[in-house]
């Protein structure tokens, strides 16, 4: 390179140029060095008429070279693409699994009453028949205890059938704007994904627990405004349980990089395999083709309320049968199992 082509290249020759290489990575311990070099140019010649060209003078400029590890510019191509991976199948997750919710809730309202007489006539014939072998075996307190347990079972049956009618209270099936949100908020949930981080932080990896459990359920339940106050503000969120706060930075060495990939590839796995198994389920089919042929819900409805009607009817019989040979042996009807 002459010294003409540096006074085109370099207009003010007395200035100082900083030659910087810009490379997005950090170091691990010291995998970045930084050396200065003095490199000396020549100024242009003067173009002054009629004087005699005068010699060139060296000028002195400084260049920073950097050098980067190039694993551990890959290991972060490689977090950032597992995680765009990762969101975008819990993004399609999170779509289906609302609209075979929101068809089940639908299936669940018109059909409760159905089911839940069903569900209480079989109740009554199992522990009939319980009470009835305890009678025949001369087990007086036993046929006592099948009383008590009967009691405990139809409790326990009435208030999952409650739990269960909140539950479809809240399902929906997501709007376009709630849909269209969901990638966004899904991109910043997998930044909090790193099971291993707070492995050796026994308080710290309890709060992590519970705020990818927090996560979950509002995913399963398709509850978006808890998913969005988490991927907006995790550490807000975290605070407002009374929980450890939590650092969720990225690590700089190569191990942590590493452990984080091979996690977040297991990740994925197991969101795609739940994917799989929902569109392969029944439900899901039924979904699909309820949303291309919107009366086949109430076909399959008031199918489903003829055969439940069919089978409790069944069961009243059996229910009848065994009321009478209960008051064969004891002399007076199960009334406590009824």
């Amino acid at each position: 390179m002459n010294a003409n082509f540096l006074g085109v290249l370099f207009l003010e020759p007395l200035q100082l140029i900083l030659c910087l290489l810009v490379v997005k990575a950090l170091t691990f311990k010291l995998h970045i060095k930084v050396a200065y070099l003095s490199l000396k140019v020549a100024a242009p010649p003067s173009k002054s008429k009629g004087k005699r060209a005068e010699q060139p003078e060296a000028v002195e400029f400084a260049a920073l070279v950097i050098y980067v590890n190039p694993e551990l510019a890959e290991l972060r191509q490689l977090v950032a693409g597992a995680r765009a991976r990762l969101a975008e199948l819990e993004t399609d997750y999170t779509k289906e699994k609302s609209r075979v919710d929101a068809m089940q809730a639908i299936l669940f309202r018109r059909l409760r009453e159905y089911y839940q007489k069903r569900d209480r006539l079989r109740l009554i014939v199992d522990y009939r028949k319980r009470f009835l072998d305890s009678l025949i075996r001369g087990g007086d307190e036993e046929a006592k205890q099948a009383e008590e347990n009967y009691e405990r079972a139809k409790a326990q049956t009435e208030k999952d059938y409650e739990e269960t009618a909140a539950a479809v209270a809240k399902k929906k099936k997501l709007t376009a704007e709630e849909e269209a949100e969901l990638k966004r908020l899904w991109t910043k949930l997998v930044k909090l994904f790193h099971p291993d981080r707070f492995a050796h932080e026994p308080d710290k990896l309890e709060t992590y627990h519970k705020l990818t459990s927090a996560i979950n359920r509002a995913k399963d339940a398709g509850d978006i405004k808890t998913l969005r106050e988490i991927a907006d503000d995790p550490h807000g969120f975290i605070l407002r349980q009374g929980w450890v706060s939590l650092d969720f930075s990225d690590g700089v060495e190569l191990v942590q990089l590493r452990r984080l990939h091979e996690t977040l590839q297991l990740e994925i796995i197991t969101v795609l395999e739940s994917l799989n198994q929902l569109r392969e389920s029944p439900d899901y089919e039924l979904c699909r083709i309820s949303e291309q042929k919107p009366g086949v819900l109430e076909e399959l409805a008031a199918e489903r309320k003829k055969l439940l009607e069919k089978e409790s009817a069944e069961l009243e019989a059996d229910a009848s049968r065994l009321s009478e040979e209960i008051k064969e042996l004891s002399g007076q009807a199960p009334e406590h199992i009824s």
